[in-house]
């Protein structure tokens, strides 16, 4: 994650204390893989970067993923300010992890990842103005806590202080946010979260599983305004593309 995060927020995440162990790693990734294959020449993606990588998983899965479809990756890094514990994963598919602030880099890639990540990081159009001049392609996966379930529940403090979400977002207003940063949004899929293992977990979520799966079927849209559950997966062309 970026040091652009609260204080305490990123106390936490330096400190290895935020759970990133949600077990949706395989699911992230074809989310996101799913939404570059028809808009990104995969041919052109020599470097790809996931920031805010968290234990690898998704950058693991998602690296598989694109040579399997011929994606000729050569290199391959994951940025955290917080440790990994188990770097094996990684290290099987020639991945590199830095422990380090990306903006602190120099670096720049054919494609960067943010999964899960942006919705964390303070004064988030400045985070992705200054990523939009790294990269030809920037693909983020952002919930949408925007959302009706949030606002009649009051669920603002436990998605601050226990989830750690600083920004809350509905697709229209993400979209806004990326193209506000510089980046040009090329197409953006809803992906059903409450069918991911994490979504899937707590004695509510699994009440709310069929209602979520009914509005789902009717408009994935209507679903992310409503029960929630959903979040919204982006492909932007960055300032090097």
């Amino acid at each position: 994650m970026s040091t652009i995060v609260v204080d305490h927020a990123q106390d936490r995440y330096k400190s290895g204390a935020y759970n990133a162990e949600f077990g949706d790693d395989r699911w992230k990734a074809l989310q996101i893989q799913r939404l570059l294959l028809p808009h990104v020449r995969l041919q052109g993606l020599r470097s790809y970067a996931d920031i805010g990588c968290g234990n690898g998983g998704v950058l693991a899965n998602l690296v598989q993923g694109l040579r399997d479809h011929g994606a000729p990756l050569g290199r391959a890094v994951g940025y955290d300010i917080a440790p990994i514990q188990d770097t094996a994963a990684l290290d099987q598919q020639g991945i590199v992890f830095r422990q380090a602030d990306f903006l602190d880099t120099e670096d720049t890639y054919d494609l960067i990842t943010l999964n899960d990540v942006i919705e964390h990081v303070t004064e988030p159009t400045r985070f992705l103005t200054a990523l939009s001049d790294r990269a030809k392609y920037l693909a983020l996966h952002i919930p949408l806590d925007d959302r009706l379930s949030v606002h009649l529940t009051n669920q603002y403090n436990y998605r601050l202080q226990s989830v750690g979400h600083l920004s809350f977002w509905n697709a229209s207003s993400a979209i806004n946010l990326l193209t506000g940063a510089g980046l040009t949004p090329l197409a953006c899929r809803f992906t059903p979260g409450f069918l991911a293992p994490s979504g899937r977990q707590r004695p509510l979520q699994i009440a709310a599983l069929p209602m979520r799966w009914l509005l789902w079927t009717i408009s994935p849209c209507i679903a992310s305004k409503t029960l929630g559950g959903v979040s919204l997966a982006v492909i932007c062309r960055g300032r090097l593309g």
